[in-house]
Order: C-alpha cells, then sequence, then structure tokens
C-alpha cells in the first residue's frame, strides 16, 4: 500500500461566529485542532471506488488500509477528535463512490472543510493496477460534517 496526497486542510485562523446563545463557535468554523466531545458523535467515512471492480476481501483489505492511516493522521490533526470517537464507540461505514472522479470531487469537499482525509493507491500486487486508487478515508470527523460531502453516497 502506498498512498498519495494525504493531507489536511488546516483552517486555524476561522472568524468565531458570535450566533450561538452559549457563545461557543459553531461546528462548521471550527479547526479539526478544536473538536473534541462536545461536538460527538462522530464517525469515519469509507469511499470505496465502485469503478475497480474489486473483489470483498479487497474491499475489506483497501478500507483497513484507510481507517489505520486515517487514525494515524487524525491522532496528529485532532487528537482531541480522535478521543471522543475512540470514547463514542469509533463508528465507521463504508459507501460507494462511483468512480474515481467522484472519489476526487469529494476529496476536494473534505479538505475544504479541513476535514482529515487519506487516499489509498494500490500496490498492484493483487487484483489490481499499480496505482489505483481504492478508498479515500474521512476523519473521524463530527457526522454533522459529512452532510455535503458524503450524504449522496449509498451505504456498501
Amino acid at each position: 500500500m502506498s498512498s498519495i496526497e494525504n493531507d489536511y486542510y488546516d483552517d486555524s485562523d476561522d472568524d468565531d461566529d458570535d450566533d450561538d446563545d452559549d457563545n461557543t463557535v459553531p461546528l462548521t468554523n471550527k479547526s479539526a485542532k478544536d473538536w473534541g466531545m462536545k461536538d460527538a458523535p462522530y464517525k469515519m467515512v469509507l469511499c470505496v471506488n465502485q469503478g475497480l471492480g474489486m473483489g470483498k476481501g479487497k474491499i475489506a483489505a483497501q478500507c483497513c488500509h484507510a481507517a489505520v492511516a486515517c487514525v494515524e493522521k487524525s491522532r496528529k490533526l485532532c487528537p482531541n477528535g480522535v478521543a471522543a470517537w475512540e470514547r463514542t464507540g469509533c463508528a465507521k461505514i463504508a459507501v460507494k463512490c462511483p468512480s474515481e472522479e467522484e472519489m476526487r470531487i469529494i476529496y476536494d469537499k473534505a479538505i475544504g472543510k479541513g476535514l482529515p482525509v487519506y487516499l489509498v493507491e494500490d500496490a498492484g500486487r493483487t487484483q489490481i493496477a499499480a496505482g489505483s486508487r481504492t478508498v479515500l478515508g474521512i476523519g473521524p470527523c463530527p457526522t454533522k460534517v459529512f452532510d455535503d460531502v458524503t450524504s449522496h453516497l449509498k451505504l456498501l
């Protein structure tokens, strides 16, 4: 397994929005490093590239690569968010992504929102060609932030 563009967009100079009654910053204006238990529930979304025709075992292995890498990277970006995700059950869902092009659109949306992402690129030792982008992992993140990123995808 190798990866490409394992980026995070950290918009740490977000403006505070004082419209909330309790004077907390709305989740959409928070940097991932500011997430915590108050932002629960959390989940991780694994977007599986359906255009590759992977078998069930290959999908499972690629999702595992993405999940492990997401957690490792998120521990640096949003350690309190990862701790909250772990304390609330480590929710993960796998969804069908119709193509690599759609995966790129989702990747760009996630980066634009400051979400932790990891894109798995296959090594090419088994079913598919080397360099194939198999799974896009996003999170763990508060579930609220996924609404316009992956909500249009169906469960795998």
